[in-house]
């Protein structure tokens, strides 16, 4: 055996000795080709198949997946910047049942799951539940990016109307519940912009069939919407809104006239928030003055003919023996003469879509009450009623419906309740009063005193100063001074009475001045 080994061992050395080199060079290439592409084949086909285990999770979630995979000692791939998540074909219903287990994905469906596990025995009802599905937790997935929600949850109810045999029409139901962060809460914008969010979503979903409701239960949309997006409460706050800002407005202008204590004025605001689209065609010609458009095509048709015989014996055959007869007429000078002219011309046609604004004004009515004391001879005349009533309706800058005067004497009640509503804009000013009062006060107190501190140090100088010249003529100055303490304008008395009122103060000048001393 080995003697037969070596002689094939000679044969080849002596067969690869007679090679060339090009020869030589060629089989050692073709030799590592081979190589390389058995060992790749080899690592191809045992190499694992990943397919996707899960799809669409936020980056929390699929943190604590692959943590569970790591425990089960399952390899993974995170693709799609950790929103999806892969495992080896082998282990894939493994890993499901395990986490389904742990209760992942929180979301149950995707819209991946959903399309991926159609199989052929799968009934047109199992796939529009599985749609559904998908879209409920799409939903959930999409109103949890809103800040300060942390959780929340859809419920959709689409009924099949595909049945021809029913002509009812039922209507899509949706309900959301959220669960906010501490201490968050929705403003009804937000929680409008969520109703929008969920029938924009679903078809055939008109807005008042949709609830939205926080964790105690709560209902967050109670006062309803309408198509326009509007609740009941944004549009009565509207006209509140509107009406308020026309009555100051229109009171304040008339207050220049008759007096802000003579006049009361209420204004009704109707507002529309009706929709209306109106589509409008116009054709014009593209030729200014012309009344017809540019020829786009034209066909004429001209047929004459002369001396000719135009169609057959009227009536029918005869079933009698005897054989019909009619009168015939000479034609050797017929003629017959047709025209015909038919002219396509190209015109502008100009297409609006006009969508009238929600919450206009549409009619506005105004009742003003005036003092018989500011009038002329204590009468409201028609021809000065006529003429507030024309002023009216033009400061109001609209279509006003309606406007009624009435002039009455006032009370002291109705005027006593006008100086009160009149006081409630200087509220603001009053309100300051007591603040610019303590600051005049302070700066008085400081004036004050640096007076009174001057004029005791001047005093105190005039006193060492006759110190100073002589004891004797002071003693006698002092006896022949005569201090009326009565007299308010004398030092003494303003001394004592800013000792009496700044006690604290004149300790503390008094302080000051042992100090420098």
């Amino acid at each position: 055996m080995g003697d037969s080994i070596t002689k094939i061992q000679n044969q080849l050395n002596e067969y690869f000795q007679s090679l060339s080199k090009k020869q030589k060079i060629l089989i050692g290439v073709g030799s590592l080709f081979l190589v390389l592409t058995l060992a790749l084949s080899i690592l191809y086909i045992t190499k694992p198949k990943y397919v996707t285990l899960y799809n669409g999770l936020s980056l929390d979630e699929s943190g604590k997946i692959t943590q569970k995979l790591e425990e089960m000692n399952i390899q993974y791939r995170a693709e799609n910047g950790g929103t999806s998540i892969s495992v080896p074909k082998e282990n894939l219903n493994k890993a499901r049942m395990n986490l389904a287990i742990e209760g992942f994905p929180s979301k149950g469906i995707t819209w991946e799951d959903a399309f991926n596990s159609n199989t052929l025995t799968m009934t047109n009802d199992d796939k529009r539940k599985k749609y559904l599905q998908a879209k409920m937790n799409q939903l959930a997935r999409t109103i949890e990016e809103i800040n300060g929600i942390e959780k929340a949850h859809v419920l959709l109810t689409v009924p099949d109307n595909s049945d021809f045999l029913t002509e009812e029409i039922k209507q899509s139901k949706a309900s959301v519940l959220l669960t906010f962060k501490h201490g968050f809460k929705l403003s009804e914008q937000e929680v409008n912009g969520i109703v929008m969010l969920v029938a924009n979503a679903v078809e055939g979903l008109e807005m008042n069939n949709i609830s939205i409701h926080d964790n105690t239960g709560r209902m967050l949309n109670e006062g309803g919407i309408d198509d326009d997006g509007y609740s009941l409460d944004k549009k009565f706050d509207m006209q509140q809104e509107v009406t308020k800002g026309l009555e100051k407005s229109l009171k304040k202008f008339l207050a220049k006239i008759y007096g802000n204590d003579n006049v009361d004025i209420m204004v009704n605001v109707n507002l529309d928030f009706d929709r209306e689209i109106t589509d409008i065609k116009e054709y014009s010609s593209p030729v200014e003055g012309e009344t017809s458009g540019l020829i786009r095509s034209m066909q004429e048709l001209k047929e004459e003919v002369v001396n000719g015989t135009e169609g057959g014996p009227p009536g029918t055959d005869s079933n009698s023996d005897s054989i019909t007869e009619y009168k015939e007429i000479d034609s050797n000078n017929s003629k017959f003469s047709k025209e015909n002219k038919s002219v396509n011309y190209e015109l502008n046609e100009i297409r609006r879509n006009i969508v009238k604004e929600t919450g206009s004004v549409k009619n506005i009515t105004v009742a003003i009450i005036l003092n018989k004391k500011t009038l002329e001879n204590g009468e409201l005349t028609d021809e000065h009623k006529a003429r507030l009533i024309k002023l009216v309706s033009a400061a109001a800058g609209l279509e006003t419906k309606m406007v009624e005067v009435m002039a009455r004497d006032f009370t002291d009640s109705q005027q006593d309740n006008l100086l009160a509503i009149s006081s409630e804009e200087n509220t603001s000013i009053l309100n300051n009063i007591p603040v610019i009062s303590i600051g005049v006060i302070a700066l008085l107190v400081i004036i004050g005193s640096i007076i009174a501190v001057v004029r005791i140090r001047r005093r105190k100088n005039e006193v060492s100063e006759m110190l100073d010249n002589s004891a004797d003529d002071f003693d006698e100055d002092i006896e022949e001074i005569d201090i009326d303490l009565n007299d308010k304008s004398s030092y003494k008395y303003q001394i004592d009475k800013f000792v009496d009122k700044k006690p604290e103060l004149v300790a503390q000048l008094l302080r000051t001045w042992l100090n420098e001393d």
